[in-house]
C-alpha cells in the first residue's frame, strides 16, 4: 500500500468501510510473509462473507441443537457404578 500507487486507505477509512472485524482479518493476513505487508481489498471482502456464513451456522446450530444431542441415559456409567 502506497500513497504514491494510489491505494492508500487509512484505518479510519477501512473500519467505516469493512468494519472491525473484517478488517483484523484482512491485517492479520497482510504481513505473513517476507514481502511488504498489503491491505487486500478482497481479503476483507471475503472475510466478511465467511464471518456472515459462521454466524449463519452458529445460529443455526444454536436452534437445533437438541437435534444434535443424544438422548440422555438414565443411568450414566459413574451412576451405577457408584449405586452397587
Amino acid at each position: 500500500m502506497s500513497k504514491s500507487t494510489g491505494n492508500f486507505m487509512t484505518l479510519y477509512e477501512a473500519l467505516n468501510l469493512y468494519g472491525a472485524d473484517a478488517t483484523r482479518f484482512c491485517l492479520a493476513d497482510a504481513g505473513d510473509s517476507v514481502e511488504d505487508a498489503n491491505f487486500v481489498s478482497a481479503n476483507a471482502d471475503n472475510a466478511i462473507l465467511r464471518l456472515f456464513g459462521y454466524i449463519e451456522w452458529a445460529s443455526n446450530f444454536a436452534a437445533n441443537k437438541f437435534h444434535y444431542q443424544k438422548p440422555a441415559a438414565k443411568y450414566k456409567f459413574q451412576d451405577k457404578y457408584f449405586y452397587k
